[in-house]
């Protein structure tokens, strides 16, 4: 905001009125000008900003415009989130003169913590900032929640200061605080401050402040959070503030300047102390999920180590119940009203208590055992080195299971950048979900290939059901311009079921029921230079053929061969044939019986056998 010089006189006239007013009616604001306010005994203001959150911006073009710098509180796991600044925003502020200090790194309430989980929070936050090119001496306690042994840590960590909230002088409070902190404080890590500024803060507010202080003089730290007009209750409209800073730029002439808390209390840079180091990936096999089977505490609704998640619009009930697997505990999660969005519950979210520590490029087992009303999936979430989270993966769908059952699946490699991992059991629709005995254990990439004369095919019958319709570790694959239907049907070769798929319409391509392109879940591992012999029972309206795929070493899938014709039956038939030796390169296959045209194909008792 741009304000002519008669504005502002105007301006200045009505702060005058006001002061006079509030003198007769009592009030702690002496005057515009403190008696004893003078470059003799000056007061030092800071503006701090918490949780650097991208609507301070604004505060910061304000702060510039006024000559002014101020300090932004930075919670470094946040960094590029929705919502907060990026890496470029703070190299901006930090070239600009503006102070960067450190929040923890995801912004946790610190007196909940372990010593070893607070003491990552606070010195890998530090860390990381200082790795970004930062002098980073600050620091603010969130929710200003701390006690003795907090403030030690932070002092462990390398900070030189560290500010709480309150006990100063306040417009709706602490009437016979302090008005000011000294300098040097009289405690450098439980620095004082007013109280947070709110949107109900007027112009004359924080006027009173100030005047209140320049009467001592000392140090005046305010404490933001939000620059807008009322999208918080720890806000200030971003007019106020330019209002205030134009009131407050020209006390410069009664000893009234404005700093960062570095500046403020000449700090000292000390060096990085590295955070203390989370448990390292387990060996292959070891399941490293603490509490899997949720048994402590021995009360409560709340497992140690778990944490209920999920998003969306949604109405979800999670109680811990006696209905368990093994030992007294399960999950229970019911949705009884979905628009969109899932819940679940996971290792809780933090940087190394309870997330699972793994080594890139490893492939791990996620496992529970479970019984629910409607189909569930396995939900990975990945974490880095500085202690972002976000969505990694997430498996094919279980079908839904009135006893318990254990479910599996092994994930893609491990991303490089991923430091740990969090994971659950997911349900995304109106139903139930228990869930016990969560495993989490590193695997090889690929499981050994099946022995010659084993068939190498999981769920070969097709009995187990999946989800979306087809049976788990199966699922419907093509090309072309066809319209292909698939069904569960109960006109089976061998136990219940058998998959139909029937082509309405057909241009081109062809449709089939293939196992899964996955890695170490369906597709079966095969040796290479190996033949195998495949065989499926069958009946059709037209001529069929077996189609195969195979995976490359990087994890890629590509077309490898296909059968002569099977001629059309009306009962039940055998498709066996054996393929070439599988090439070099090769690490799994996955194959079908393919229909090519419009009619139907009925398919049931598939095996996949290597030859000696």
């Amino acid at each position: 905001m741009t304000l002519h010089l008669f504005d502002k006189t105007r301006i200045h006239l009505r702060i005058l009125a006001a002061a006079a007013l509030l003198v007769l009616l009592g009030s702690p604001l002496v005057g515009a000008v403190p008696a004893n306010a003078s470059p003799a005994n000056p007061l030092v203001v800071t503006f701090t900003f918490d949780d650097g959150v991208t609507d301070q911006l604004a505060g910061v073009t304000m702060l510039d415009d006024h000559e002014m710098d101020g300090t932004f509180y930075i919670n470094s796991a946040l960094v590029g989130a929705t919502g907060y600044m990026t890496r470029a925003q703070l190299d901006a502020l930090a070239s600009g003169g503006h102070e960067i200090g450190g929040h923890t790194a995801t912004h946790q309430d610190l007196t909940t913590l372990s010593a070893d989980e607070m003491n990552r929070q606070i010195c890998q936050d530090r860390d990381t900032l200082l790795s970004w090119g930062y002098a980073v001496t600050s620091f603010a306690y969130p929710f200003a929640e701390f006690n003795a042994t907090i403030k030690s840590m932070a002092a462990h960590c390398g900070y030189d200061t560290a500010r709480a909230v309150g006990d100063l002088w306040s417009p709706a409070s602490c009437s016979d605080c302090d008005a000011a902190e000294t300098v040097p404080p009289l405690d450098r890590f439980e620095t004082r401050t007013p109280d947070d500024v709110e949107s109900t803060w007027t112009l004359t507010d924080l006027q009173a402040v100030v005047l209140n202080a320049e009467a001592t003089g000392g140090w005046l730290p305010f404490n933001l959070h939000h620059v807008c007009d009322g999208c918080a209750l720890e806000s200030i409209s971003p007019a106020l503030l330019d209002e205030f800073l134009d009131w407050l730029q020209p006390r410069t002439s009664v000893g009234t300047t404005v700093k960062t808390v570095q500046q403020a209390l000449s700090s000292t840079l000390h060096p990085a102390v590295a955070p203390n180091s989370p448990a390292p990936p387990g060996a292959p096999g070891v399941n490293t999920v603490l509490n899997p089977s949720l048994e402590d505490p021995e009360t409560g609704d709340n497992p140690t180590c778990w944490q209920n998640a999920g998003y969306g619009t949604n109405t979800v009930t999670y109680t811990r119940v006696p209905d368990a697997h093994t030992g007294v505990y399960a999950s229970r999660i019911a949705v009884s009203s979905l628009t969109d969005g899932d819940a679940k519950i996971i290792p809780t979210f933090d940087l190394g208590t309870c997330s699972l520590s793994v080594a890139a490029g490893h492939h791990y087992e996620v496992s529970a055992w479970y019984h629910s009303d409607v189909p569930v999936f396995f939900t990975l979430y990945r974490r880095t080195a500085e202690g972002s989270w976000a969505y990694w993966t997430q498996s094919p769908r279980l079908a839904a299971q009135g006893e318990w059952t254990r479910a599996t699946w092994v994930s893609p490699p491990v991303p490089a950048e991923a430091v740990a991992v969090s994971f659950g059991l997911t349900i995304d629709s109106v139903g139930t979900l228990v869930s016990d005995d969560y495993g989490f254990a590193d695997t090889p990439a690929l499981p050994d290939p099946a022995p010659p004369g084993a068939n190498a095919l999981r769920n070969p019958s097709l009995e187990t059901a999946g989800a979306d319709g087809f049976p788990q570790c199966w699922t419907g694959a093509g090309f072309g311009t066809n319209t292909p239907v698939w069904t569960r049907v109960t006109d089976a070769a061998d136990g219940t079921y058998a998959q139909k798929l029937d082509i309405t319409a057909w241009t081109d391509g062809d449709a089939k029921l293939i196992p899964l392109f996955d890695s170490a879940n369906c597709a079966p591992t095969v040796v290479t230079d190996r033949t195998y012999a495949l065989n499926a029972a069958y009946k059709s309206t037209a001529p069929v053929f077996w189609t195969l795929y195979r995976q490359l070493s990087d994890g890629s899938w590509a077309w490898w061969t296909q059968s002569p014709a099977y001629a059309a039956t009306s009962s039940y038939a055998s498709a066996a044939w054996t393929t070439p030796a599988v090439p070099a390169g090769t690490q799994a296959v996955s194959l079908g019986l393919t229909l090519a045209g419009t009619g139907s194909l009925t398919t049931d008792d598939y095996s996949m056998i290597g030859n000696p």
